[in-house]
């Protein structure tokens, strides 16, 4: 079953830029946008669903386990991956 968790929102939302967040895959939760509701902006959060085998036993993000699966792709393959987690 698929886990959710809050997120920043980051990118400037231009089509170069498009809003996203830092996951290499994930599903928004509609309605959880912070602090506007209805409009998800740059700076602010939302909550989305990742995949299972994201996450440990306890139900947290797991960077060693995303980064695995994605060695060598500097998107994903780095120590910073979960900064954006809230």
């Amino acid at each position: 079953m698929p886990q959710k968790v809050r997120v920043k929102v980051v990118g400037s939302g231009t089509r170069e830029d498009p809003l996203r967040v830092n996951l290499p895959t994930w599903t928004m939760v509609p309605g959880s946008e912070q602090p506007t509701k209805g409009k998800v902006e740059a700076g602010g959060t939302v909550e989305v669903m990742v995949p299972d085998d994201y996450v440990d036993a306890a139900g947290k993000l797991d960077k060693a386990k995303i980064r695995a699966m994605y060695k060598g792709q500097p998107a994903w393959d780095r120590e910073d991956l979960l900064s954006d987690v809230v």
